[in-house]
């Protein structure tokens, strides 16, 4: 492999040591509820828990994720913190109303506010299950996962494609659900090795592809009628792009291939979008390149730090410094809080902080980039 510029070398180091050594020790102990099971919602940024937030069920999913990831990865020893999450997520909530699948909302002390059973949630309680399996090695935690994706195939499965938003169903139909089921089923496949969900996986891809993705303007598109035609004017998020990207990489690795061609669309329209806000992802536009929401988040940062990475391989050879360029950026302006391990969620387009507290649901995101980059490491310094 040929060499890469060493910058990203040593930005992924101080990357991966941030992760390592502030962020996961951190969230490992403050994050945590002991007292009422779970995970906190936030965090203030003194580090301390706000207890009086209520939770999204999926903010357990995703750390039981990025906990079972980490410990595979072996930053730190996880292993204990991922079995009894999901044992609360197992005894504590599936099904505690009676009903098959996982409600959306609890409140501070974990009791049920919300009862709907959302797709998006439960593609990550299938990421998350599987994950855990991977991490422990525990059959129980697959069998967990195949139920529940059993459940939103049943409950949840849409007769003009894809599913719809949830159990009830609602509008506008969005594609960023499906995006998360395409990770989730990719993740089941690993942690089962059964190709019946990556071939499912192919039908979410091919779905995007005739369907979420707008060849005439070359972008993703985001909201949809209940027959699946785009919502005009069309809403673009290109953090969403990037994470396209990156899951057609992954996508392609599973079976040795070259990605599809939309995996270079997804990650040049991400690109282009970077190019005109600074350095950043600003989290919406519409197809006329119009800035819809004057804000940037930290998660499409992450993600389009992923669909850099993973394209560092291919022509373009400006990835390698542009991903280590990004990085740093990260540490200027995000990162760059008193308390190590958190940071500052959203900025608005002048740079301004807007976020009151630490959402624990970036816990994935960042683990979730964190891996990336240090496969991408490994193969540079190889």
């Amino acid at each position: 492999m040929t060499q890469k510029p060493s910058s990203l070398s040593a930005a992924a180091h101080h990357y991966i040591n941030w992760c390592r050594q502030d962020m996961l020790p951190l969230w490992r102990v403050r994050g945590v509820d002991k007292k009422y099971g779970g995970f906190y919602e936030q965090l203030h940024f003194d580090g301390s828990p706000d207890t009086g937030a209520m939770r999204r069920v999926r903010v357990a999913a995703r750390q039981i994720y990025a906990f079972a990831h980490a410990s595979m990865l072996g930053w730190g020893d996880s292993a204990g913190l991922v079995e009894w999450g999901v044992d609360y997520l197992a005894s504590s909530v599936m099904r505690a109303d009676g009903e098959p699948g996982f409600p959306h909302m609890l409140d501070e002390r974990g009791r049920i506010i919300d009862t709907r059973r959302d797709l998006y949630d439960h593609a990550f309680h299938i990421l998350a299950f599987s994950w855990a399996c991977r991490a422990t090695g525990d059959a129980q935690m697959l069998s967990l996962a195949k139920e529940t994706l059993a459940f939103v195939e049943e409950s949840m499965q849409a007769p003009n494609g894809g599913w719809y938003e949830g159990d009830p169903a609602g509008l506008p139909r969005r594609q960023n659900p499906h995006m998360h089921m395409l990770e989730a089923l990719l993740a089941l496949y690993e942690a089962s090795q059964d190709r019946a969900f990556l071939r499912r996986a192919d039908e979410v891809i091919t779905l995007c592809a005739e369907r979420f993705f707008d060849p005439e303007v070359g972008l993703l598109l985001e909201d949809f009628t209940d027959d699946l035609t785009p919502v005009r004017p069309a809403r673009v998020e290109p953090g969403h792009m990037a994470e396209w990207c990156w899951l057609l990489h992954i996508r392609a690795r599973l079976d040795e291939q070259t990605p599809i061609n939309l995996a270079a669309k997804m990650g040049h329209g991400a690109d282009g979008f970077g190019d005109r806000a600074a350095g950043f992802l600003c989290d919406a536009y519409d197809t006329n390149g119009t800035l819809l929401a004057p804000t940037r988040r930290l998660w499409g940062q992450t993600e389009w730090l992923k669909s850099l990475l993973v394209r560092i391989d291919e022509k373009d050879a400006g990835n390698a410094p542009r991903a280590a360029a990004l990085i740093e950026r990260l540490f200027e302006s995000y990162f760059a809080v008193d308390v190590p391990g958190l940071w500052m969620d959203q900025f608005d387009a002048a740079g301004a902080p807007m976020a009151k507290r630490v959402p624990a649901s970036i816990v994935y995101h960042l683990i979730s980039a964190g891996a990336q980059v240090n496969q991408t490491r490994k193969d540079v310094e190889t």
